[in-house]
């Protein structure tokens, strides 16, 4: 039975969105538990003892998930946000000199700096220059401590803003500060979703 739980397990791991409708009790669990019986052993045999493995999980899944959801939004609660407008954001193959930026983030592609537009006309001409965004808001999120100890909070930020259709042009997480660059048709609707999330 041990050995069947486990491989339960695996199959919803590797398709978080099982893992979602299993929590929200949103599947028909003897079916599941036919196909995952059918898939892994090519017989229904084990079909009563996957669907057991569901359930259990199911409860599990739940308990993890409102404890977990209770702390992100104990996160949020305790966040705050401010906004910038007029910001830029450029990306370049190599360091780029003479301006002062708001922020910078360094990988094996490039270099993307955010930046006032005020500074953006000393960068914009220079040949490091891969790609330039100007016109551009920054929303910086100031959150607790706790945030580095809570999975999730983020993605929970990310998804929320998906969900309404807004793009994140830029995303920079330095500690307790996560900076969104959003685009200036967005920001209004954006500033209200997080505030809502935050009360």
């Amino acid at each position: 039975m041990e050995k069947i739980s486990e491989l339960v397990w695996l199959y919803i791991k590797r398709r978080p969105f099982l893992k979602e409708i299993i929590r929200e009790k949103m599947v028909n669990h003897s079916a599941l538990a036919r196909k995952i019986s059918l898939e892994a052993f090519g017989t229904k045999k084990h079909e009563n003892a996957i669907k057991m493995a569901l359930v259990r999980m199911g409860s599990k899944l739940r308990e993890k998930g409102e404890d977990l959801e209770g702390r992100i939004l104990t996160v949020l609660k305790g966040s705050s946000i401010t906004i910038r407008n007029k910001v830029a954001v450029v990306i370049a193959s190599r360091e780029l000199e003479g301006a002062k930026y708001l922020s910078y983030v360094e990988s094996k592609s490039g270099i993307t700096y955010i930046l006032e537009n005020s500074e953006f006309s000393k960068v914009q001409r220079s040949r490091s220059v891969v790609r330039t965004e100007p016109n551009l808001n920054l929303i910086t999120i100031h959150s607790p401590p706790a945030l580095e100890d809570t999975p999730g909070v983020i993605a929970h930020i990310l998804d929320a803003l998906a969900v309404e259709g807004i793009n994140v042009v830029e995303f920079v997480s330095c500690y307790t500060d996560t900076m969104l660059i959003i685009r200036q048709a967005d920001t209004a609707r954006a500033f209200q979703m997080l505030s809502e999330l935050m009360d």
